[in-house]
């Protein structure tokens, strides 16, 4: 069959739906012939060896017509699917164009939400920057506050302080939640006045002026309340348990006056047993002061004022004075 040509047709088929496809190959027909092939066909093999008895048959398997033309209808194929691919997308990238162009109220709200974006950007920025700020200034200012708090627990230790001394000193006034009642530094309050009880003797005429020096006089006893409170206060000291009074009758022998010229009231007098009895076998002059005396023996009793010698006998002494009332 030496010199005979051998035609062959490639068709392609349209995939059904396929819209880009339909595009593209819009006005054809549904199987289209694309290329006519043409080959050449050689000799046969048994012709060769007829015409050349010296050659040598060739063991490789000659490539069939048919199978060339398999392999370039797979080539056309796939280059046709990517065309199309690509027409698609080109196509749907333009259809994208020209939709916004032909929305300008969709184009416009885009760049409108694309600013509102960048201006909320920048809002951001501006509140974060000034967050850093505020924090800065926290910072400071707890550093200042725990400086603050280190003096305030400082000043409140040294209040607690004074604040204890101020009740042991000058305590709240009976009835009152305003006024407190104050006395000097070992001296102790009782009903608005304030006592001290020396640990010191001296005669009744040196104990009055000792307690002049401080602002005060011998004590001046007006009330049952007063006179128990002067024995217990007596009864826990310790030492010598014999106290000097304001009270004499040198002045007119039998005639009890308080320093302050105030005469003894028959209401608010102690006197122990058959006391006073001015005693003058130790000083001659008689006894012409009164002491207030504690014994355990006597315990239970109100009366412990004895007439003594007021030169002669040293006792403590106990000094009163009126207490000073502050507002608060």
């Amino acid at each position: 069959m030496s010199g005979e040509v051998l035609y062959s047709n490639v068709k392609f088929t349209r995939k059904p739906g396929d819209r880009a496809a339909d595009k593209l190959c819009a006005g054809r027909e549904g199987d289209v012939t694309y290329a006519t092939l043409k080959f050449a066909v050689t000799p046969s093999s048994q012709q060769q060896q007829q015409t050349d008895p010296t050659h040598t048959a060739d063991p490789t398997l000659p490539v069939s017509a048919a199978g060339k033309a398999s392999s370039y209808r797979q080539s056309a194929l796939v280059l046709l699917i990517l065309s199309c691919l690509l027409l698609i997308a080109v196509i749907s990238l333009a259809v994208y164009h020209f939709k916004t162009k032909e929305n300008p109220e969709k184009y416009t709200s885009l760049s409108t939400n694309y600013s509102s974006l960048l201006d909320r950007l920048h809002n951001l920025s501006s509140d974060y920057s000034n967050l850093n700020k505020n924090h800065s200034e926290l910072q400071s200012n707890n550093s200042r506050l725990q400086k603050e708090n280190s003096e305030l627990k400082k000043n409140n230790t040294e209040l607690s302080v004074k604040s204890s001394i101020l009740n042991k000193y000058c305590p709240l006034k009976e009835g009152s939640s305003k006024e407190r009642v104050c006395c000097p530094e070992k001296w102790v309050q009782f009903n608005g006045k304030c006592y001290y009880f020396s640990t010191d003797t001296m005669d009744w005429n040196s104990s009055q002026a000792s307690c002049v020096s401080m602002g005060a006089d011998l004590v001046i006893i007006e009330s049952e309340a007063e006179q128990r409170f002067l024995l217990d206060k007596a009864k826990s000291q310790t030492g010598q348990n014999s106290y000097w009074m304001g009270l004499t009758d040198a002045v007119t022998e039998g005639v009890w006056l308080w320093v302050d010229g105030a005469p003894l009231n028959d209401k608010a007098k102690y006197w122990h047993s058959k006391e006073p009895d001015d005693w003058k076998k130790e000083d001659l002059s008689g006894e012409d002061c009164a002491r207030l005396v504690y014994e355990i023996h006597w315990a239970n009793s109100l009366y412990t004022w004895f007439d003594a010698s007021c030169t002669w006998q040293q006792n403590r002494r106990i000094c009163e004075r009126t207490a000073v009332i502050i507002n608060i």
